[in-house]
């Protein structure tokens, strides 16, 4: 049978576990028109919830736009266009929705190849205020939602993020939807009052999931195809994951397969084990990249946050001991928990304690 879990890609509808009380919430704010910014860690599954949530949006047209990667304001400017455009009409009617919707862009080049098509606009502040009023223009109810928002704030010829604030706080039919994995970039851009988001939208922090809808979960995709798996071992999957999205699809796919291959229908204790390491397996060419960009003095405090120690435990001066935990924080390796720190990937944290 094909494997019920998945992992490292969207998923969807009955693949999607849990964020049931999330959506709801966000579904009721967006609805009234209130801006929501969705901040978690990377993998957490913040893609997967905007497009299961745009699946339940019937009072408005959903538009997503990933702006990972993006450099300049050209890249920005081609990437927003181009998914209203492909969304409202395609290649066939690009020339129609153009003159309709951006008669004031300057210099705006169309090409259409055989990977779709690609926009070349000039950048100027005139040019960036229409493009970005486009869904404004549409004269109908718009929910945008903007992946990896926080990449904006590299773009350095352009104010984008003010440019953006400025038309975007007086439209009256479009509701964004900004999400970023990067936490204290888009807490800055939306929490700091130097910032031009300063309080323009609701700010979600994406937490892990519920402890017993995953469960739930887990026991049920693995005995919909045909495999039991006792409770001790969903809350072991669960447990070692810390509720981590991606680590629980993961764990639970790898499962799967090794009961699979062995053409049994239980999982036992000892095939959740060899699913973990070969979890670690993989992951470890990652974390060794990581551990090698690492100072001294940062290898020394993330080893002892990985073994539940302060790190102020250590024959560091506490500006020093600041002075990492401030630079892990800020590379989301690390965070603050109920007054501790801990280690963001409950992965890194074991392989840490093995090494």
């Amino acid at each position: 049978m094909k494997n019920p879990f998945k992992f490292g890609t969207v998923v969807k509808g009955s693949d999607f576990c849990d964020r049931e009380s999330e959506m709801e919430m966000i579904l009721s704010d967006i609805s009234s028109g209130t801006h929501i910014t969705l901040i978690s860690p990377r993998r957490y599954g913040k893609t997967s919830l905007i497009l299961n949530l745009f699946d339940r949006i019937n009072f408005a047209d959903t538009f997503y736009i990933d702006v990972m990667g993006l450099t300049t304001v050209n890249d920005f400017l081609n990437v927003y266009t181009k998914t209203f455009i492909e969304k409202i009409g395609g290649k066939s009617k690009i020339d129609t929705i153009v003159k309709k919707f951006l008669p004031k862009v300057e210099g705006l080049q169309i090409n259409i190849g055989s990977f779709g098509i690609s926009l070349n606009i000039s950048p100027t502040n005139s040019n960036i205020e229409e493009v970005i009023s486009l869904p404004e223009k549409l004269n109908r109810r718009v929910v945008v939602a903007i992946d990896e928002f926080q990449e904006i704030a590299n773009i350095k010829e352009f104010d984008l993020l003010a440019i953006f604030r400025k038309k975007a706080q007086f439209f009256q039919n479009t509701t964004f939807l900004f999400a970023g994995s990067r936490r204290h970039v888009m807490r800055d851009i939306f929490s700091n009052p130097e910032r031009p988001f300063y309080r323009f939208s609701k700010i979600i922090n994406i937490d892990v999931l519920d402890k017993n809808e995953t469960l739930n979960f887990i026991e049920y995709k693995f005995k919909s195809s045909t495999i039991d798996i006792d409770k001790d071992i969903c809350e072991m999957i669960y447990d070692v994951s810390n509720g981590h999205p991606y680590y629980i699809q993961y764990i639970s796919h790898t499962l799967w397969n090794i009961v699979s291959l062995k053409r049994r229908s239980q999982c036992e204790r000892e095939d959740f084990i060899e699913a973990l390491n070969q979890v670690l397996y993989s992951e470890r060419p990652m974390f060794e990249m990581l551990w090698d960009s690492l100072t001294p003095n940062q290898k020394t405090v993330l080893r002892n946050i990985a073994l539940d120690k302060s790190p102020y435990d250590l024959q560091m001066s506490a500006g020093s001991v600041k002075r990492v935990i401030d630079t892990l924080v800020k590379a989301d390796v690390i965070e603050k928990k109920n007054e501790k720190y801990q280690i963001i990937d409950p992965m890194l944290k074991i392989w840490l304690r093995k090494e």
